[in-house]
């Protein structure tokens, strides 16, 4: 029979050898490893870098192309004052607009266009004797609108208009408003 000294004598030397593996592995392995996480270090560097340079690249079209956009708008500007200046320069346009909607945008447009643009209040009867052009913005229609005077032409415009096609056809239709008042006051 096997002596239990035996036994004993294999076990630490099974655990003797696999801590002298452990060790020499560990010692022996840590410096591919170390390079190995240094190449991977600088790959996610040189990629980080590369990322910024894009960025940046990117950054500067953008601006290029906003710079671009503001120089077209103005050339819009320039074609939509000089397209309706002949009947729209110096006319008053009336606009009612509901209390919560916002204000500035279409003004601008009617603005750049020669319109003077005033807030129409209903009840304020020196305006409504006279032919007036009232411009209704919002997706509702005032309830009083109907019991305005017939001299009293009006158009309703649910959205400001944000490109240049849609400042033309609001400007088109605005001038046609304009047309059918000045012809109404001419009429009488």
């Amino acid at each position: 029979m096997i002596h239990f000294r035996y036994h004993l004598i294999a076990i630490a030397a099974i655990f003797l050898a696999l801590g002298i593996g452990i060790l020499l592995g560990g010692t022996a392995g840590q410096s591919w490893f170390s390079a190995k996480e240094q190449e991977f270090w600088h790959r996610l560097e040189a990629r980080y870098n590369q990322a910024l340079k894009s960025n940046q690249a990117l950054k500067e079209q953008v601006n290029q192309l906003i710079a671009q956009v503001e120089r077209n708008n103005e050339e819009v500007i320039h074609l939509l004052a000089a397209r309706f200046a002949d009947v729209l320069n110096g006319q008053q346009l009336y606009i009612w607009r509901p209390e919560t909607a916002a204000s500035g945008e279409v003004e601008q447009v009617l603005g750049l266009a020669g319109l003077k643009v005033a807030e129409y209040r209903y009840g304020q009867s020196e305006r409504e004797a006279k032919s007036v052009s009232l411009l209704i913005l919002g997706r509702e229609t005032p309830h009083w609108l109907n019991s305005l005077a017939g001299n009293v032409r009006w158009m309703r415009v649910d959205n400001a208009p944000k490109s240049p096609t849609e400042q033309w056809k609001l400007l088109e239709k605005v001038r046609e408003l304009i047309k059918e008042v000045r012809w109404e006051r001419e009429k009488s």
